[in-house]
């Protein structure tokens, strides 16, 4: 006797039931397998004949699993039960998938690391900053699928939902084009939260730069409520604001960098595009486009500016500043006559060249005096030494109008201070007080010490008025 449950075959279970045994199919609910048990009574056994026969009267004709049918008659013979043995399988369906936003992340996602660098942990990368350009394609919304259909055991078809189309919400700074491409509109760092998406161009950090925020490489603007921790990373391509100190740090910027003050404990790096301000910097390295300006010291630092450098309540002590727009301090030096070099009126980048092209000089003079090069390597050398030297004269040659080799003491030049105005260099073993100027002598050679004035004033404009006193003296 056939027994068939409250549901259709294509619901949940059919039942063939004898005087000896029992057989059940179960079905999933969408009828794409089933499952078979059996029990037997004591009496008359499942043969394979009755088997067959009742599986084509449940009408499975897709996907019968002959190893169970044969599973089944062995242990019937048997007089064992068994449960749960897969019967057939046709195949399920597989719905649409939902529309989605698909960022693009070609040129931003991480470079590849070695294997030994995967293999150390670095805390100070917690963040995956996405950074954009303007005009840059930041997403694609992609279309719905259509999804498969399926197949029962009964051979009947499974049909498949489509998907559901992602209802994009566009944020700041991004637009959608041809309803497909999401493009940023100004530069900065995608921001996704599902259908969420924009391009943030100010980041703030609430707090320090820490472990808990990382190291931070952002195309816009950012800004540090707390300090920059020691060993930390901050790039902020559109500027940097810093409203605590900065320690140990490698810090770049394309625009204007601000922060109180900065402990680079010899190991420090900064790196401006724009104007620098800080209260102090000690045991830096720091290259800035624009200008240096400083309320309290700069102390051992290596200081390269293509603008002006100004501190104004005390002044540069130690180190090296290069600045090409001019120096004015309050003092230049200390007490203890610790050596501090300032080079006014030069850019670093052509005073770093022409130091390679002296360092390479000396190579070529030391090869040329061990007097074991052969005819033809004596006149490469020379050909070489010839054109080192021509390069050194047209790099002095070059002219920059921002140029000023002017330099300001308010206060106090102390000893152990190297002055280069241009080409000229002096050497002060002992103090000497302000306030002055320094310019170049151009008519009677080395120094002028005048009256203070501004850095607006230019060494050249200064020396050009004394030029015509000499000219108008040498006439009279």
């Amino acid at each position: 006797m056939m027994q068939q449950s409250p549901t259709s075959p294509e619901g949940k279970r059919l039942e063939l039931l004898r005087s000896g045994f029992k057989l059940d199919i179960h079905f999933a609910p969408d009828a794409s397998t089933c499952v078979v048990s059996y029990e037997p009574f004591g009496g008359p056994v499942l043969s394979e004949k009755d088997l067959r026969e009742f599986i084509a009267h449940c009408g499975i004709n897709t996907g019968l699993q002959e190893e169970t049918v044969q599973e089944v008659v062995s242990q019937a013979a048997a007089g064992k039960a068994l449960h749960g043995l897969l019967l057939a399988q046709g195949s399920p369906m597989v719905p649409g998938e939902d529309g989605r936003i698909s960022l693009n992340r070609d040129g931003s996602a991480p470079a590849e690391r070695s294997a030994l660098e995967q293999d150390r942990l670095d805390f100070h990368q917690v963040q995956d900053f996405f950074n954009v350009e303007q005009g840059t394609l930041v997403a694609t919304v992609l279309l719905p699928g259509e999804g498969e259909p399926g197949v029962t055991v009964f051979g009947a078809p499974i049909p498949a939902p489509p998907g559901k189309p992602v209802a994009v919400k566009l944020g700041k700074n991004v637009a959608l084009l041809d309803d497909a491409k999401i493009v940023a509109s100004c530069s900065g760092r995608v921001f996704c939260n599902g259908s969420d998406i924009s391009v943030e161009d100010v980041y703030l950090v609430r707090g320090d730069v820490d472990y808990k925020t990382g190291n931070i490489d952002f195309n816009g603007f950012v800004e540090v409520s707390g300090d920059v921790l020691d060993g930390f990373k901050v790039r902020a391509a559109k500027g940097l604001l810093v409203r605590g100190n900065i320690g140990a740090c490698s810090v770049s910027s394309d625009g204007d960098i601000s922060f109180c003050g900065m402990n680079g404990q010899g190991s420090g790096v900064l790196q401006c595009g724009g104007t620098m301000m800080a209260n102090f910097i000690y045991e830096t390295r720091v290259e800035v486009a624009g200008d240096l300006l400083v309320e309290s010291e700069i102390r051992l630092c290596g200081i390269r500016s293509l603008g002006s450098v100004r501190v104004n309540r005390r002044g540069i002590v130690g180190g090296e500043c290069v600045a090409l727009a001019g120096v004015d301090v309050a003092s230049l030096g200390s007490v203890t006559s610790l050596h501090t070099r300032v080079v006014v009126g030069v850019n670093y980048h052509d005073l770093e060249e022409i130091t390679r092209c002296f360092d390479r000089l000396k190579v070529l003079s030391d090869r040329q005096k061990q007097g074991e090069e052969s005819k033809a390597e004596r006149q490469a050398t020379l050909q070489e030494r010839a054109a080192v030297t021509a390069l050194i004269r047209e790099i002095r040659a070059q002219k920059y109008p921002e140029a000023n080799p002017k330099l300001n003491v308010r206060k106090m030049l102390y000893g152990g201070v190297t002055v280069n105005l241009e080409m000229l260099a002096e050497e002060f073993r002992d103090e000497r007080p302000g306030p002055f100027s320094m310019i170049e002598n151009k008519v009677q050679g080395g120094l002028r010490f005048l009256e203070l004035t501004e850095l607006a004033v230019k060494a050249c404009d200064l020396e050009e008025q004394f030029l015509k006193l000499a000219e108008g003296g040498d006439k009279g």
